[in-house]
């Protein structure tokens, strides 16, 4: 559902590079890359609104939340909170901002001092921002450990002191020490046990109806942001994948990055063995994002050229074969020894045959596929594989297996009410679009 109010914080093409391999005689020789850890991103959060963030580790979640707060600078974009652009601020009016916006870090560990008690480490933004001095001090750090279920005499204490789950309740008193309206919560549960867990996000949700706070949370595990989010941004490489209400992206329609990340919850029932979706290959590199949709590399339902007849199983073997390829200068990178050579015969010295064999073997494809076309490119492939020409085996692959997923970047289409997903299977142009909402 749309939100007609004004969001508390608004943030716009959002984008974090980093300089990586640089050093001087790199820079000079243009040989430096920029790795593009958040690309451009768009949000808001509301008043009295969580907002979920989350993703596979890498993926650009916790370079995203420091840098709305500039914890670390961003490369471009802009973050506004109640109409002001924090991106602009000067150094002393960021500090006063930071009143507003606090940050819960992921280790509730190392993120405290241990030289300082926990009167100390919570009473600190209370001296930085000359909130209290003295017994009004003391009566402040009473209250906020009250407040997140810890008592009084625990402020002459040291971290080491506590277990986890009482550490990060010190995290959040001294976050709430400065009354901020808006709390960036990076993993708030990641490090703890399971039992803990819940504690502190049920913890979280009290404080948010007590002191009506607005959160966003990071997090890689979709079962906590189901029980605490409103909405949920998905995010893939720096980019989101999907963005809606809660309850629209737990439910179909999904990006299939979504859908396979939600086919990983388990259920209660101890013989669950559910419809599990496993991703093919490796999260690319940051370093070198794919061209069109970021996630046509490992996608389940990546788009088919018009006219094929394959399967969709046959077609994502034959995308990740192209993408093994791509930088392969050996048939080792391409085909690994089988077992039963016993390590004795690499596949440089099998018959075209046994080559043919091992390929189809590794990516699961039948002999010969189910379309004439494609396995036509794929024998044509495999003939120069043999011969050793790399470049010819990997040309026989581009020209014949080339998916709109590779040349367009999708926008984030509305599939609903303020769900949105990043796929082109629900633009307009594809004929066989799913049902949307």
């Amino acid at each position: 559902m749309s939100d007609t109010r004004e969001p508390i914080l608004e943030v716009e093409g959002l984008t974090k590079y980093y300089e990586s391999g640089g050093g001087v005689v790199d820079t000079l020789l243009g040989r430096s890359q920029e790795v593009k850890a958040v690309d451009g991103v768009d949000l808001e959060l509301y008043p009295g609104e969580t907002l979920g963030i989350v993703g596979e580790s890498g993926c650009g979640k916790t370079t995203l939340a420091q840098a709305l707060l500039r914890l670390i600078e961003p490369t471009a974009g802009t973050v506004r909170y109640r109409g002001e652009d924090l991106t602009a601020a000067s150094d002393d009016r960021l500090r006063s901002l930071r009143k507003d916006i606090q940050y819960i870090f992921q280790d509730p560990f190392s993120s405290l001092n241990p030289r300082l008690t926990v009167g100390d480490i919570v009473g600190e933004p209370l001296d930085i921002h000359g909130i209290a001095a003295g017994e009004a001090r003391t009566r402040r750090i009473d209250d906020l450990l009250e407040t997140v279920g810890l008592s009084q005499r625990h402020a002459h204490r040291y971290p080491h002191e506590f277990s986890g789950g009482q550490r990060q309740r010190i995290g959040i008193a001294r976050a709430l020490a400065v009354d901020p309206e808006v709390i960036v919560c990076d993993e708030p549960v990641s490090a703890l046990d399971v039992s803990v867990q819940a504690q502190i996000l049920n913890l979280l949700e009290d404080l948010q109806d007590e002191f009506g706070l607005s959160y966003i949370v990071i997090a890689h595990d979709l079962s906590v942001v189901e029980h605490i989010a409103d909405r949920v941004g998905v995010l893939y490489l720096g980019e989101f994948a999907e963005m809606g209400a809660t309850g629209d992206v737990f439910g179909p329609p999904h990006h299939p990055y979504a859908e396979a990340l939600l086919s990983a919850i388990p259920e209660p029932d101890p013989g669950w063995e559910g419809d599990r979706i496993f991703l093919s290959g490796e999260v690319p590199s940051p370093l070198d994002p794919p061209d069109g949709c970021r996630f046509h590399t490992r996608c389940p339902k990546v788009i088919q050229p018009e006219g094929s007849s394959l399967s969709q199983s046959e077609w994502r073997s034959l995308l990740d074969l192209k993408q093994r390829l791509r930088d392969a200068d050996a048939l080792e990178s391409v085909t690994a020894v089988a077992e039963s050579d016993g390590g004795a015969a690499g596949p440089a010295h099998l018959s075209r045959s046994a080559l043919g064999e091992r390929v189809r073997e590794e990516f699961d494809l039948p002999s010969p596929v189910s379309d004439d076309e494609a396995e036509s490119a794929l024998s044509e492939s495999i003939d120069r594989l043999h011969d050793g020409d790399f470049d010819a085996a990997r040309a026989a692959i581009d020209d014949a297996f080339e998916s709109p997923c590779e040349r367009t970047d999708p926008p984030l289409y509305a599939v609903g009410d303020g769900h949105r997903i990043a796929c082109l299977l629900y633009g307009e142009d594809y004929p066989d679009a799913p049902e949307r909402a």
